[in-house]
């Protein structure tokens, strides 16, 4: 019979292959070039340059197919925003279209008379994030083989980001107050406990902290930063991690939404590496299902991540959203029909001095004894 097994939450010196996706790179180092997470690998555009339609045959009166012939610059030509883009004659005034962004023409449509202009992202520098060694190159991506401690998280909001680990509370189930935020904070990742209010938030971004890692977030600390019509704006911002946060640094939910503690040995693996370099990535970042925490080591030498096997005696984290933490598997994986009708495989768990079933689905071995 196999046995069930699953990638631990905690992972010492394990090697992975960082992928950054990048858009129109122009890249800045060379394979096998070793980069520090610092280092400006590329010179990239920061996203997709916004697009306008306009309709030059509406614009003009005049046919759609007679439209092409009114256009005063070529397909490709780079043109200003306000600037004549067509124009023709009526009566004794010319009747002119200006372009209302900044962009290269684009496509003309001779069905509908439609011109569309695609504006430039700004481009910006990419840093590595991570300590390693580059070993790939190519039109959208870079990878660099890195070798550091993991720690996976449940959701990271806003980019990814790196930066020194600045350690503020000294409990994983503490709310700090506005004040500790301070100068610290600065370019750094905050490891700032169980939660933070709307006014945290704020403050960070004031200070040009690069990052933060909490256990939990309460949708309330964000509807001040997300306006009306929330629930769609917080799916779409779950959906692509970035479209529609509203702040320059990333935060790293390690357990998920709500006001939930960081479970302890996570806390205590993240407050013994403090002053150490730090990257908060994205799951497919890491060729993982998840984001996670990395803190870089400069060794040339890791293991590979390896699922462990959910056998009795096997530390477990919980991630039960309504009560996350650690405990004990008392049973390997079974057939549980505690609700009629709906089998589901599941395992005895046991914490706080209870033994209890649970689905194997929010059941995660440790990766190191607490």
């Amino acid at each position: 019979m196999s046995v069930m097994a699953r990638l631990p939450l905690l992972a010492l010196d394990v090697e992975r292959t960082v992928r950054r996706r990048l858009i129109a790179p122009e890249f800045r180092v060379a394979v096998p070039q070793l980069v520090e997470p610092e280092t400006v690998v590329a010179v990239a555009a920061a996203g997709q340059g916004k697009t306008a339609r306009v309709a030059i045959a509406v614009e003009l009166g005049v046919p759609p197919q007679e439209a092409g012939r009114c256009l005063v610059r070529a397909l490709g030509d780079r043109i200003e925003a306000g600037e004549v883009i067509a124009a023709r004659r009526r009566g004794l005034r010319t009747v002119q279209v200006t372009s209302p962004i900044a962009g290269r023409l684009h496509s003309f449509d001779e069905r509908t008379g439609m011109l569309v202009i695609e504006a430039e992202a700004p481009r910006q520098p990419v840093p590595a994030l991570v300590a390693g060694e580059v070993t790939g190159l190519s039109d959208d991506a870079i990878e660099i083989r890195a070798i550091g401690d993991l720690a996976h998280g449940a959701v990271l909001l806003g980019p990814e980001c790196s930066g020194p680990l600045v350690v503020l509370s000294d409990r994983p189930d503490r709310e700090l107050p506005l004040e500790e935020f301070d100068e610290r904070c600065r370019g750094a990742v905050v490891l700032a406990g169980m939660t933070m209010s709307t006014a945290v938030l704020r403050r960070l971004q004031e200070l040009g902290a690069a990052g933060a890692i909490v256990g939990g977030l309460s949708v309330s600390a964000l509807e001040p930063f997300l306006g009306g019509n929330m629930g769609e704006r917080l799916r779409q911002l779950l959906s692509t991690g970035t479209v529609g946060w509203p702040f320059s640094f990333g935060l790293l939910l390690l357990e998920g939404f709500g006001r939930l503690p960081i479970a302890r040995p996570v806390f205590e693996l993240l407050q013994e590496r403090r002053g150490r370099s730090v990257a908060l990535l994205r799951g497919d970042t890491l060729g993982l299902d998840r984001p996670a925490c990395f803190v870089s080591s400069r060794g040339f030498h890791g293991k590979s991540l390896e699922p462990l096997p959910l056998e009795t005696g096997v530390p477990v984290h919980v991630g039960v959203p309504a009560r996350p933490g650690v405990g004990v598997l008392r049973s390997a994986p079974f057939l549980s029909r505690a609700f009629e009708g709906c089998p589901f495989t599941a395992v005895l768990v046991e914490r706080d001095g209870r033994v209890e079933p649970l689905p194997v689905e929010v059941v995660t071995p440790l990766g190191l004894t607490p």
